[in-house]
């Protein structure tokens, strides 16, 4: 039933004359402006019931004085397509419906800021028609009659309670950098700055946490959660050292921020509302792994993940859902994600081609993908527009405005086709970027759990809600980004070291998953096209492989002397330090013979430990003998030369010199006799 629009007719027309000011000027200035304006808050949307628009705006002069200020709105009228409405936001309204001066504060000096309050009943001006849309509402300041700056923001108009919901996903990604060293030092003062900030990571969970305390019961939200950022939370939250040396203790500002960010995403993680779901460990390129032939890598990567995820929350992390790191997956990762249990992939806007819609309407946001085992998985796709919007640098600039015009994108959409026939059912996907500014997470999680023209799901849920079903989709074939040959060739033969060690050491237990820990860290997506980075885990995983096996090999710098033709090697091992390992040891040598056998497994629990071999030289003289240090499984571990000296004589030989000395001394009797005679 339509409302009467008679008594509003004088207030029109006065709103019409009164706009014929607002459009004498361009709708922006040119050049760099003199102040900015910026959204503190806004009403989420208007109804009939409840019509009045409250907004609270910040202006900030930059530079001169701005003489003659008058600050005032224009309110477009409703727009009728999303192209509209996003062109709306970048130039204002094509006419103003209805206008207003509500502020004249004179002249505003250089540097100062003032905070207005704008109060707008729509229901007066004449301007909000009798059905539910979107309006473009633009804030101006001007001087005299020029327009210095202005901001565009959108009225949300709810007429009547929507007949049909508008099904929607969203998710965010909970992830860090990696902010710690191989040696536990921070290298990563930009990851300090965040949590004493409260920013970044701070700020998404702090807001997230929030929501879900005061939700209804219907609202769904999913976390990806990066182990490697609960990783670097825990290290943080128990106090650290920076890579210059200082100390850092857990009840500084940084560390405390960490804990407390743990233990809201412990409160999330509880949540009925919210499902959260495990990236694999260190946030690998999954083709980055599987093309290099590395996928028992990629194994680590989930065994490791889903571990510290259920350490440190409290809970298993849903495995149906997946969002691969850097977004970047081929066939063969689907393959592996679908054999691992992942029924729904959350992609990118354009991970595959959608089909065109009537009308240009917004695009589904689902496909099918086909799995090489006969299977298929669901691969949700965020809404391009909305996306667009929050990628644009200027609305990043004021994470308020930028809340509500993301809502009124969705609302847009919504209207395209309010009620749609029996057999559709519409569908909506977002992927909130976890970089978005702090000040833009609670406003606009409030805002999407409580629009009445979206009903929340659960992503793992989204397509047993759209109809018709979601179309099969084929991914493209562009070659994914990947480690330097080189580079894997380095990983590769640092993690059959790492098994070689494990194989060792006896003690401490957990020596061997923590250099395997190291590695995985150097598979992080981060590290891609980085490799300089990443070295220093591997280099970490060698050098601490290297001093353990060397600081055990025998001491073989002192020749042995022999004074009989058999005798006894003594080897004296070096120093486990704090570890127990279980290696062989070999002799070899060409002069030497070994009683009984040349080698035997020794089990090193401390330091100068003595070994011996019984054995007989060949002959006398300098003989050199080769020790080898071996793993159980026979993988060469270090290997030096001991020098043998021999002062014994031969029995054989000594013979021998006798026999002949006795031939030559009867030679000589004989001749010496003969020489008498004659």
């Amino acid at each position: 039933m339509r409302r009467s629009r008679g008594p509003h007719l004088a207030l029109s027309l006065l709103s019409i004359l009164s706009a014929i000011v607002w459009i004498a000027a361009p709708a922006h200035a040119q050049g760099e402006p003199d102040a900015t304006i910026r959204l503190i808050r806004q009403t989420a949307y208007t109804t009939p019931e409840q019509p009045v628009i409250r907004l609270a705006i910040r202006i900030s002069n930059v530079r001169a004085t701005i003489p003659d200020a008058v600050i005032g709105w224009r309110l477009g009228p409703k727009v009728v397509s999303r192209v509209g409405y996003e062109t709306a936001l970048k130039v204002g309204p094509p006419y103003a419906a209805a206008a207003d001066t509500v502020f004249d504060p004179g002249d505003i000096k250089p540097g100062e800021t003032i905070d207005i309050a704008i109060k707008i009943d729509t229901s007066e001006t004449g301007a909000i028609e009798d059905d539910s849309g979107v309006y473009p509402l633009q804030i101006e300041l001007r001087s005299g009659d020029e327009l210095t700056t202005s901001m565009t923001t959108a009225v949300i108009h709810i007429f009547q309670p929507p007949e049909k919901r508008v099904w929607f996903s969203w998710w965010t990604e909970v992830a860090t950098p990696i902010a710690f060293g191989p040696d536990g030092t921070l290298i990563d003062l930009g990851f300090e700055s965040t949590l004493e900030s409260g920013g970044g990571i701070v700020a998404q969970v702090e807001a997230l946490r929030d929501l879900l305390q005061g939700a209804p019961a219907s609202a769904a939200v999913d976390l990806i959660v990066s182990p490697v950022a609960l990783d670097q939370l825990e290290r943080a939250a128990d106090g650290y050292r920076r890579a210059d040396g200082t100390t850092v203790p857990s009840s500084d500002p940084a560390p405390l921020a960490a804990a407390a960010t743990l233990e809201r995403l412990r409160e999330i993680a509880a949540s009925p509302l919210a499902r959260l779901h495990a990236m694999p460990f260190a946030a690998p390129r999954l083709p980055a792994l599987l093309s290099a032939g590395l996928k028992s890598h990629l194994d680590a990567h989930w065994r490791v993940g889903d571990e510290t995820f259920e350490r440190i929350l409290g809970e298993r992390p849903d495995p149906a859902v997946a969002r691969p790191p850097g977004l970047a997956f081929d066939q063969a990762s689907v393959d592996s994600m679908e054999a691992r249990g992942v029924t729904t992939l959350l992609g990118a806007v354009d991970t595959v081609a959608r089909p065109p819609q009537d009308n240009d309407f917004a695009p589904p946001p689902a496909a099918t993908l086909h799995t090489s085992s006969g299977g298929d998985v669901t691969l949700l796709l965020p809404d391009p527009g909305a996306t667009s919007l929050l990628n644009d640098p200027v609305i990043r600039e004021d994470p308020i405005l930028a809340a509500h015009v993301l809502l009124g994108e969705l609302a847009t959409i919504w209207k395209e086709r309010p009620v749609p026939p029996d057999d559709v059912e519409r569908g909506l996907a977002l992927d909130l970027a976890p970089d978005l500014p702090a000040a833009f997470w609670l406003p606009a999680v409030r805002r999407l759990s409580q629009a009445p023209f979206l009903e929340p799901a659960h992503a793992g849920d989204l397509r047993g809600h759209v109809l018709p079903p979601p179309e099969p989709a084929t991914l493209g074939s562009e070659p994914a980004e990947a480690f330097l040959s080189s580079y894997t060739t380095d990983l590769v033969a640092a993690a059959q070291r790492v098994n070689t060690f494990g194989r060792v050491v006896e003690e401490p237990a957990g020596e061997a998953d923590r250099l395997r820990r190291g590695l995985l860290y150097a598979e992080a997506s981060q590290y891609i096209r980085n490799e300089g980075s990443g070295r220093i885990w591997i280099n970490w995983v060698n050098d601490v492989i290297d001093s353990t096996f060397d600081a055990i090999a025998p001491d073989t710098a002192r020749p042995l002397t022999f004074t009989s033709r058999s005798g006894t090697i003594p080897l004296r091992m070096g120093d486990p330090g704090s570890r127990v390992l279980t290696v062989r040891v070999e002799l070899a040598s060409v002069r030497v013979d070994f009683l009984g056998t040349g080698s035997r497994p020794v089990r090193i629990t401390e330091p100068n430990q003595v070994i011996t071999f019984d054995a007989e030289v060949r002959a006398a003289g300098t003989s050199r003998v080769e020790v080898f240090v071996r793993s159980p499984d026979g993988v060469e571990l270090s290997r030096a030369v001991l020098v043998v000296r021999s002062t014994a004589i031969n029995p054989i030989a000594l013979a021998i010199t006798i026999g002949a000395g006795l031939v030559l001394v009867a030679l000589w009797s004989r001749r010496l006799f003969r020489r008498r005679q004659t």
